[in-house]
């Protein structure tokens, strides 16, 4: 599911996007969901990550795209920002919030349609290999290579990664479906290991690039299903046993 939130506050355009938005995903046969804003004020103070485009209108009451774009870099630094504008100067100072790109108004369906193909394989590139962490108040991009596992601990996960340790609320079903999918594995209600990072096991315990996990029973059966599979698809180094 492609996510996209629209900061505008001219309803004809509104109106524009969202056929425009209906007739790209139909056309690529994707599904998509789109909220939005009329006023960059409401959506930085009710923002809670999770897209994987904004399409923001430089010149709104209250708060401009600009100022919103500011505020929204201190709390995600990596979600993809296109700047709406009709004058192209005012675009050219969203390389100060590292924008992606910036559309014109008006804004013609074909380069529309051009702009998202770019920003489509640009957050596929990133999102099949990463997962977006905020932590401490701000949005992260982590590299699910370096996230050794991910433990979970009353409503909060715990990402332990190669270099430090990052907090987010949540639960492990959030997040499982990604993970399972990238080489991790449950291996108690509480845990997800990175099977590359896996260096031997017991019955009862899993040693994870020297630290030593527990082993859930119920567990057991798919984990040792699941590293047979991994190790199988390796070739050679650490992820051998």
């Amino acid at each position: 599911m492609f996510r996209i939130a629209l900061i505008e506050d001219e309803k004809n355009w509104i109106d524009s996007f969202r056929a425009y938005l209906r007739q790209y995903f139909a056309e690529k046969k994707d599904a998509y969901e789109l909220d939005v804003f009329t006023d960059g004020m409401d959506f930085i103070s009710d923002y809670k990550g999770g897209y994987d485009l904004i399409l923001m209108d430089i010149a709104m009451p209250h708060m401009n795209g600009l100022e919103a774009a500011r505020r929204l870099r201190e709390i995600d630094r990596e979600v993809c920002l296109i700047f709406v504008t009709t004058l192209a100067q005012y675009a050219i100072k969203g390389y100060e919030v590292n924008a992606f790109d910036f559309l014109v108004k008006p804004v013609a369906y074909e380069l529309f349609k051009i702009k998202l193909d770019k920003v489509r394989e640009y957050t596929g590139r990133r999102s099949s290999a990463s997962f977006a962490v905020r932590n401490a108040g701000v949005m992260r991009m982590v590299p699910l290579s370096e996230i050794k596992y991910v433990e979970s601990v009353k409503h909060y996960l715990f990402f332990h990664t190669v270099t430090e340790e990052l907090k987010m609320r949540g639960t492990l079903g959030e997040v499982k479906p990604l993970f399972i999918s990238n080489g991790f594995s449950e291996v108690n209600r509480s845990l997800l290991v990175n099977l590359a990072y896996v260096e031997g096991y017991t019955p009862q315990e899993i040693n994870v690039s020297g630290e030593i996990l527990p082993l859930s029973r119920v567990y057991k059966a798919e984990f040792l299903n699941a590293l047979t599979k991994f190790v199988g698809g390796s070739v050679g180094g650490k992820n051998e046993l």
